[in-house]
């Protein structure tokens, strides 16, 4: 397949680390998942300069007038596309992880390639921070790359002669704009992705050549009120399920770490309001499918991570959080 040919070209070598391991994960069937091995593999890409994507007002102007919209309209769209542009960055991609924002990962790895993606990310932060690069999760079933991912920021590093041990946390998702490429065999890799601007923007379009995803994003329907208003109830739903589920973990004695739930939810912050439905089913995957894993629950991040719309994204938690909370009490064991 393309994305295993382009898996297959890329520089390839194993992680160390007992933390990079989780063990006893299954995947949700019919959906992007990750299936964690205990031997790690990274691809090691370059951050570069913003771009912006001029291409995109040819194509957008076309379609605008063949919705035959006014020249106010078309002006409005401009507008939007004006502002997509800004979130348009050419960064360093490294497909490890199905990382969501807020949650934190640490390992380590002798890749020299790696070593030098870091060096040049605390260059770039000129004092202001660590640096931060792209990271990507793999889709089992296809065998291939996710084509969306996750920011990353370095908070704490520590780099020998031979080993870098890192930790990052996950900050904003993002679109692949593209393929990744490298400048050389020796290098590691770039990407252009254009970052999610609000985590409740309705339809995403993951897929885009000539125009970014968010000029066709600008010429899609709006999310209807009703639609808007049935994801918020689904959101609601939600936080009674996660109290029965974070009682039956911790009162279960499930927890793999002293004290884990307590830490991931330290990490993970307050529960976004249900008025934010998408960024409240992104902190549900990443409650239930933390970093370490705790093998309760399927695999639902890379899921939740590629849904397209608010709506496919709360499916996917409501299955998951249904599923594990069904595993816990017995009612329906999964393995």
């Amino acid at each position: 397949q393309e994305g295993a040919g382009m898996m297959a070209r890329l520089c390839c070598v194993a992680l160390l680390g007992a933390a990079l391991l989780r063990s006893s994960e299954a995947f949700m069937p019919g959906c992007p998942s990750v299936i964690q091995p205990k031997a790690r593999t990274v691809l090691c890409l370059r951050r570069g300069r913003t771009l912006l994507h001029n291409k995109a007002l040819s194509p957008l102007r076309m379609a605008a007038e063949g919705e035959g919209l006014s020249d106010s309209d078309l002006a409005g769209l401009l507008k939007r596309v004006a502002q997509a542009k800004d979130n348009v960055s050419e960064i360093p991609i490294v497909i490890l992880d199905a990382i969501l924002p807020r949650q934190r990962l640490g390992f380590a790895t002798a890749d020299p390639v790696f070593r030098k993606l870091i060096d040049d990310a605390k260059a770039r932060a000129d004092g202001e921070g660590l640096g931060c690069f792209g990271m990507l999760g793999v889709d089992v079933q296809k065998q291939s790359m996710l084509r969306c991912g996750t920011e990353v920021e370095i908070t704490k590093l520590n780099v020998s002669d031979k080993i870098v041990q890192i930790e990052v946390v996950g900050t904003k998702r993002f679109w692949l704009v593209g393929e990744p490429w490298s400048e050389t065999e020796e290098s590691y890799y770039l990407a252009r992705v254009e970052y999610v601007s609000g985590e409740d923007s309705g339809q995403e379009n993951p897929e885009s050549d000539d125009q970014t995803r968010a000029t066709a994003q600008a010429l899609q329907a709006a999310v209807s009120d009703a639609d808007a208003a049935e994801n918020v109830e689904t959101a609601r739903a939600l936080e009674r399920l996660v109290l029965t589920w974070r009682r039956l973990v911790v009162d279960g004695g499930r927890e793999r770490q002293p004290n884990q739930i307590e830490t991931v939810l330290e990490d993970l912050g307050p529960m976004p309001p249900a008025e934010e439905p998408r960024n409240r089913a992104l902190w549900v995957a990443a409650l239930i499918n933390p970093l370490p894993a705790l093998g309760v629950s399927l695999e639902i991040r890379p899921a939740v991570l590629s849904a397209t719309t608010t709506a496919a994204a709360l499916e996917a938690v409501l299955h998951g959080i249904k599923t594990s909370i069904a595993h816990l009490d017995g009612s329906q064991p999964m393995w």
